[in-house]
């Protein structure tokens, strides 16, 4: 299938940079990755067009969030609902972010226009082919995929991405994001052996994040202050 994406030319030199780095530290980002206005044309499929759902995790498991359920509640509720959230964030995994989930809307036939193209090409030799060379994973044969907005207090907080059976290699983040401050927030963060941040990436337009899996990480919390939503794909290079 053909899509209207289509990866930059890669230097020799510069995948060997990559290679390098992945080596090194298990992760890396790559500026740029999609030719012409790809990025471009998914940030404005992104704000302009995407019905994203708010979700979160209890002790069960992911919570879908409907909007007509969110405009329901009173300034107070939406209060002491985003406390509860947030409360519960200082003792056990969570996460509160909008999502548009591009794989399971595809796996249920549903999946339809620029978000089905990019799938395909994510899907494509071209793509998978250099993820396989620039981190070695040969078992790479598939990417799944959701967009993913963090607006004002969004987060997700410290994890690996590891699940049993998900064959999942590598994370990807498809930054959609520009003109990103650092205090902001909604840095992906990589946690230190030591309690520190060992390092983070701040989300840069059109650059892909990769890193391997399981890997401790998290997204710090989007500021109030912050200008933008920030916006990207996301998902796994799987085996399967």
């Amino acid at each position: 299938m053909s899509t209207p994406f289509a990866l930059r030319e890669f230097a020799g030199d510069e995948q060997a940079a990559i290679v390098e780095r992945l080596e090194r530290s298990g992760r890396v980002q790559i500026p740029s990755v999609l030719a012409g206005d790809g990025a471009d044309r998914l940030l404005a499929e992104a704000r302009e067009r995407t019905p994203f759902q708010t979700v979160t995790t209890n002790s069960r498991g992911q919570v879908d969030l409907p909007q007509a359920w969110l405009d329901s509640l009173t300034v107070e509720q939406r209060r002491e609902f985003g406390q509860a959230i947030h409360e519960s964030a200082a003792e056990r995994f969570q996460y509160l972010y909008d999502t548009y989930p591009i794989w399971d809307l595809q796996q249920a036939g549903k999946l339809k226009g620029l978000w089905r193209d990019l799938l395909a090409f994510l899907n494509g030799e071209a793509f998978l082919g250099l993820m396989r060379t620039l981190t070695g994973e040969d078992r790479i044969v598939m990417a799944d995929a959701q967009a993913t907005r963090y607006r004002r207090g969004s987060f997700l907080t410290g994890h690996t991405d590891h699940v049993d059976g998900k064959d999942r290699y590598y994370a990807y983040v498809l930054n959609l994001t520009p003109a990103w401050r650092i205090e902001w927030g909604g840095l992906l963060m990589f946690h230190g052996d030591d309690g520190h941040v060992a390092e983070a990436f701040v989300p840069a337009m059109g650059a892909l994040n990769l890193l391997r899996v399981p890997q401790p990480h998290s997204v710090s919390q989007v500021s109030l202050s912050a200008g933008d939503d920030r916006i990207s794909v996301t998902g796994w290079l799987r085996g399967s």
